[in-house]
C-alpha cells in the first residue's frame, strides 16, 4: 500500500467512525461514569429495519503486560466475538467496531445487530414462552446449552459473567420440530486461556452461584450434560 492509498483508508476509516459516533438513539443501558472510564449502550433503529445495539466508550480501558498503558476493552470483547464465532457459538453479529484517540482520550464503539427471537435465559423460567413449558423441549434446550458453553470452553474461552442474563435461547421450527437455539451475550468480560479446564473453571463456578431461577433439577442436568462434552473432548 502507498502512501496515498494509507491516507485514502485513514480518511475512509475516520468517516466511517464519526458516522456511528454521531449516531445516537436511545440508552439501553445508560452511560456509567467509572475509574476506568465511561461506558453506556444505545438501542438503535437502522434504516432497513435492524433493531442494533451500540456499546460507546471513552477512556474505558484494560491493562495487561501486552498493553501495560491500555487500550479500549470494547477490543477484548470484539476479540472474543469474533473467536466465539470460528467456534460455532452463536453470539451477536457485529456490524461495525473500532477506537481511536482523540485530544488524549479513547473513543471506542461496538455495534452488533439485535438478537431477533431470542429471549434471556432468565424470562425463559420467569417469564415462560409457550414452548418453555414442553418438559421434553427444556430437557432439550439444556442439552444445547450443555454443548454450546461445552464448545467454548473447548476452545479456550472462558465467558467471564455466565449466567441466565447472558445466555439466550430462541426456538425455531425445524419441519414440525421446535428445535432451542442457544446465544452468549455479555462477552466483556471473556477472556481466553491455555487449557479447557482453566477457560471452564471460573465459568461453571460462577454459573452455579448464579444459576437462579434456573431449578436446582435442571441446573444438575445442565451440569451433568456439560462434564459429558468435556469429558469427550478429553477422549477424542
Amino acid at each position: 500500500m502507498n502512501i496515498l492509498e494509507s491516507k485514502e483508508a485513514s480518511a475512509n476509516r475516520d468517516a466511517n467512525f464519526d458516522k456511528w459516533w454521531d449516531t445516537y438513539g436511545e440508552w439501553f443501558e445508560s452511560g456509567d461514569q467509572l475509574v476506568s472510564g465511561e461506558s453506556g449502550i444505545q438501542r438503535l433503529h437502522a434504516a432497513d429495519g435492524r433493531l442494533l445495539y451500540s456499546k460507546r466508550q471513552v477512556n474505558h480501558l484494560s491493562r495487561s503486560a501486552l498493553h501495560p498503558f491500555g487500550r479500549p476493552t470494547i477490543l477484548d470483547e470484539l476479540q472474543a466475538l469474533e473467536a466465539l464465532k470460528r467456534l460455532g457459538v452463536r453470539v451477536p453479529e457485529v456490524v461495525f467496531s473500532d477506537a481511536r484517540k482523540v485530544n488524549g482520550e479513547w473513543q471506542a464503539l461496538l455495534v452488533t445487530e439485535a438478537l431477533e427471537g431470542f429471549n434471556s435465559l432468565e424470562d425463559w423460567y420467569l417469564k415462560g414462552t409457550p414452548q418453555s413449558g414442553d418438559e421434553a423441549l427444556n430437557q432439550q434446550m439444556l442439552r444445547q446449552l450443555a454443548n454450546t458453553v461445552g464448545q467454548m470452553h473447548v476452545g479456550g474461552w472462558e465467558h467471564g459473567r455466565l449466567s441466565p442474563k447472558t445466555i439466550f435461547v430462541k426456538v425455531r421450527m425445524q419441519g414440525d420440530e421446535a428445535v432451542p437455539e442457544i446465544a452468549l451475550l455479555g462477552l466483556a468480560k471473556a477472556r481466553h486461556h491455555m487449557s479447557t479446564h482453566q477457560a471452564s473453571s471460573h465459568d461453571f463456578d460462577y454459573f452455579k452461584a448464579h444459576h437462579q431461577p434456573m431449578p436446582e433439577s435442571d441446573w444438575v442436568q445442565f451440569a451433568h450434560a456439560y462434564r459429558g462434552v468435556l469429558e469427550s473432548d478429553y477422549i477424542r
